[in-house]
């Protein structure tokens, strides 16, 4: 991945996570059931997840492969 993909992976990721948020605000002010908060909050935690790993390989390319 060179740095100019890395950027553009952290900036969707990024904008990902903020419509999830926004979802969620939307589904808990519309009384959403837990399941489907839950589904939300799930995927919000897998592109957080994403995101921090992207981060590290655009700034530190190579550290993930070297500690796994």
């Amino acid at each position: 991945m060179n740095v100019r993909d890395g950027a553009a992976g952290v900036e969707e990721l990024s904008e990902q996570i903020a419509a999830l948020a926004t979802e969620r605000q939307e589904l808990r002010k519309a009384g959403a059931s837990y399941e489907v908060l839950e589904e939300n909050r799930l995927r919000l935690g897998q592109r957080q997840w994403a995101l921090c790993h992207a981060l590290i390989e655009l700034h530190l390319p190579g550290l993930e492969a070297a500690v796994t």
